[in-house]
């Protein structure tokens, strides 16, 4: 990677974003995070910040992740991969595989996550775009 590519992770567990937001520095990606679905639409419509991929988790204090991927395509410029993390939902739920038809979201993440696997699934979705 020449630029790091910067990831918004937006999760309202703050374990959860510190893990990812180390993991992911380590591996040569700039990171922001943000807690809701709420302050994610906001950063993304900030002059300057410009995302290459969003990790979204599905249940969010204030909306569902799949609300919020919905409104990041219709309330922002945000182009950017984004990828749903959940607990809660598993990648054959109807949800998930009608949001990954649809291309809403590129690929879809269980928590507790692997980091090999974390790091594989951002690889290959930052290659296909």
């Amino acid at each position: 990677m020449t630029e790091r590519q910067m990831v918004l992770i937006v999760d309202d567990e703050p374990d959860v974003c510190w893990a990812l937001s180390t993991l992911l520095r380590r591996h040569g990606f700039a990171t922001a995070t943000v807690a809701s679905g709420t302050e994610a639409l906001r950063w993304l419509t900030e002059p300057g910040h410009v995302s290459q991929l969003v990790l979204i988790d599905a249940k969010l204090g204030d909306m569902e992740g799949a609300a919020l991927a919905d409104r990041i395509r219709v309330e922002t410029f945000c182009v950017a991969a984004m990828i749903m993390i959940s607990g809660y939902f598993y990648k054959d739920d109807t949800l998930v595989q009608e949001m990954l038809r649809k291309g809403v979201i590129a690929a879809f993440l269980t928590k507790p996550f692997r980091h090999d696997v974390v790091l594989k699934t951002i690889r290959m979705v930052l290659s296909a775009e």
